[in-house]
């Protein structure tokens, strides 16, 4: 970690106030360490990255944590992760079934989060810092419909905000690919999120919306 550089940002407007307040338990703890891919992976996580220092949301750790918290509970009726229910439901179960590996590096900042492949997804300080918590979600279920056999397959739409005529984006919503699903995800947390706030479910449809727009080759034609 001391080859790292960050800033924390504002910790009320990312959510990471609201769910760290929860979070700051045992059974949460174990429960995510064991569930998400961190379980095996203590080297990573130590060394300044908060293995030691659990609960306080300034450090990767906690804040991954609060990401996995939302991803588990926003459903109101979380325990039922059917997946003849909405994903709000069941993208913990996606989320749990694909990634065997969680680890963090300090990034060169180009990428938020990278599956790597045989249920290794690697995540950046951006995911820490730069995302909120319901966007953190959204990152993990991104990567993990990349672990599921979804690469993107087209380049980004001119004017994107994530840079038009790159690769990287998906091709049409019908795809069902990551970007699909990550927006998919926010659009019910937005519409439908349980134990959360209203100002973090206004930002996940932002967030949802700025998906919409740019990153996909043929625009989806709706908003949320």
């Amino acid at each position: 970690m001391a080859t790292c550089t960050y800033t924390v940002p504002d910790k009320s407007a990312s959510g990471d106030n609201f769910y760290g307040a929860v979070i700051c338990n045992q059974a949460y703890v174990d429960y995510f360490w064991n569930t998400y891919g961190f379980s095996g992976n203590k080297a990573y996580w130590d060394d300044g990255w908060g293995w030691d220092d659990a609960c306080n949301t300034s450090k990767p750790l906690a804040r991954a944590f609060n990401g996995c918290y939302a991803l588990t509970y926003s459903a109101r009726d979380y325990q039922n992760d059917s997946y003849s229910s909405a994903i709000l439901n069941w993208g913990r179960r996606y989320v749990r079934e694909t990634i065997d590996d969680l680890r963090c590096f300090c990034g060169d900042g180009t990428a938020i989060a990278r599956s790597k492949g045989s249920g290794l997804i690697e995540v950046y300080l951006g995911f820490f810092y730069t995302k909120d918590v319901p966007g953190r979600a959204e990152t993990l279920i991104h990567e993990s419909r990349h672990q599921g056999g979804k690469p993107h397959d087209a380049n980004f739409p001119t004017g994107s905000t994530f840079g038009g005529g790159k690769s990287g984006a998906d091709s049409s919503w019908n795809y069902e690919g990551a970007w699909m699903y990550g927006a998919l995800y926010l659009w019910w947390y937005y519409a439908a999120g349980a134990r959360t706030t209203s100002a973090l479910r206004e930002r996940a449809r932002q967030r949802g919306n700025v998906v919409i727009d740019n990153a996909f080759a043929t625009h989806p034609g709706f908003s949320i």
